[in-house]
């Protein structure tokens, strides 16, 4: 590891920012963790300068809309941040979507979806989808392609990612591509690297189970697989697919295994996994070149897909 990931993994294991067990209050928890989330953009990101941002309603959904170009028929990426259903926002991610959005020659949607305790499951997957509906329906007036829209995302917004791609299937909506970055992909929580990297890594196994438990109270719910894509019983229709992971990441087993269930079904998938990461690398790419190499990844996994 370099040294800026020893620093903010010591930071992370001092001040244990996203430790939810914690702290007495969901507010709390929520502005120890933005706090440390603007700490780590500041040293290790920068504020891209996008041609537009635009703040509106996905219906009832807020998003956030970055455009970097004047022409039509962009390619779309829907982005839905990370945080275990439970932390963070637009802003949170503003600074990861404007690189994607600058790098790919893409409009971006983030789309903000309700966060638990206060909202449980299905609401932030009802959220994600009602938010691609709304960009198939109009991102024709800000210059996209609905016919080219991928949907990405980190943690439990690659876990809505994934959980979108069926979705769609099953609505008869046609998507590009899928980009799932250390995704929440298996509702067990049994995998072995939940172990191996389950401490001082950043994201907590402590951690994990709690943010389950406050969006799935319903133990019934958690295997199913609209919550769990990994149960799903096809996935031969699925876009292609590109799965990131990191080597000190407690989710480095769900991408990987959900990666040979979508190889075994034939679908178009590239998996890598980024050395020396953690869980979180993608909003630092500063930090580390393997994160800079990321973003090149997708860029170049996106070119291909016409």
């Amino acid at each position: 590891m370099n040294w800026k990931v020893k620093l903010v993994l010591l930071f992370a294991n001092l001040r244990k920012p996203i430790h939810a067990t914690s702290y007495a209050h969901i507010g709390d928890l929520r502005s120890v963790a933005t706090r440390a989330a603007k700490l780590g953009t500041f040293f290790f990101d920068k504020k891209i300068a996008i041609k537009s941002v635009e703040d509106t309603l996905a219906d009832t959904v807020p998003v956030r809309i970055y455009n970097n170009k004047s022409t039509s028929k962009q390619r779309v990426i829907v982005y839905y941040h990370g945080g275990g259903f439970v932390l963070y926002n637009l802003e949170a991610h503003d600074n990861v979507c404007r690189r994607l959005c600058r790098d790919n020659n893409a409009i971006v949607v983030s789309v903000d979806y309700r966060l638990a305790p206060e909202f449980t499951f299905p609401a932030a997957h009802n959220d994600a989808f009602e938010a691609l509906l709304w960009v198939k329906e109009n991102i024709g007036k800000y210059g996209g392609d609905a016919e080219n829209i991928v949907v990405a995302g980190d943690s439990a917004g690659g876990n809505l990612a994934a959980c979108m791609a069926h979705r769609s299937i099953k609505n008869n909506i046609k998507l590009k591509a899928q980009i799932l970055i250390y995704p929440w992909i298996d509702g067990k929580l049994k995998n072995p690297s939940i172990d191996r990297n389950g401490s001082g890594y950043m994201l907590e196994k402590e951690t994990m189970f709690w943010f389950q438990k406050v969006y799935v109270p319903n133990e019934v719910e958690r295997l199913i697989p609209e919550v769990s894509p990994c149960y799903e019983s096809d996935f031969t229709k699925l876009p292609p697919a590109f799965i990131i992971t990191g080597e000190f990441d407690p989710l480095i087993d769900d991408g990987y295994n959900y990666f040979t269930q979508l190889s075994k079904a034939k679908v178009m998938v590239k998996y890598k996994e980024y050395l020396e990461l953690f869980h979180g690398f993608f909003n630092l790419p500063l930090m580390h070149v393997n994160v800079l190499h990321c973003y090149d990844d997708i860029r170049n996994f996106l070119a291909m897909i016409k």
